[in-house]
């Protein structure tokens, strides 16, 4: 029987004013993922969010700008024998022009039409984009 570890994460599902969500891509990767990272030692989900944030994308953003919408855990795609759980936020921003530093390798903005095209982490998958679909469908009726 294998011994599973859990990795603690602040995650965000981004959205630009046309509401498609902000994706990232780690160096060695085929998964697209939210923006975030581990929580450290002492930081709340909230403070590791915004410290990955301006880290990995240079975003800086007060906690006005953030909304929680709650937790989930899965299995990590990129590790074995290891879960995440993570704390998810929403951000929604008029800023569209980010560049990956840090570990990141890519950035893609995910349309309603093109989501199911790119290989998506479990976390985004089973979490985020139901919500996101949903968002969609409301401002839709």
């Amino acid at each position: 029987m294998s011994q599973y570890k859990t990795i603690y994460l602040a995650s965000a599902l981004i959205t630009n004013a046309v509401g498609d969500l902000l994706t990232v891509r780690k160096k060695g990767s085929v998964y697209y993922m939210m923006a975030g990272g581990k929580i450290e030692m002492g930081e709340t989900p909230l403070q590791a969010l915004q410290r990955e944030l301006e880290e990995e994308l240079n975003f800086i953003l007060t906690p006005e700008d953030i909304r929680y919408l709650g937790t989930h855990q899965t299995q990590a795609v990129n590790e074995v024998n290891t879960l995440v759980h993570a704390t998810v936020f929403h951000i929604k921003t008029t800023f569209t022009s980010f560049t990956p530093h840090a570990e990141l390798e890519e950035i893609k903005w995910l349309t309603y039409d093109t989501y199911s095209e790119v290989p998506l982490a479990h976390l985004l998958q089973e979490f985020s984009i139901p919500l996101w679909l949903k968002q969609k469908n409301l401002s839709c009726d």
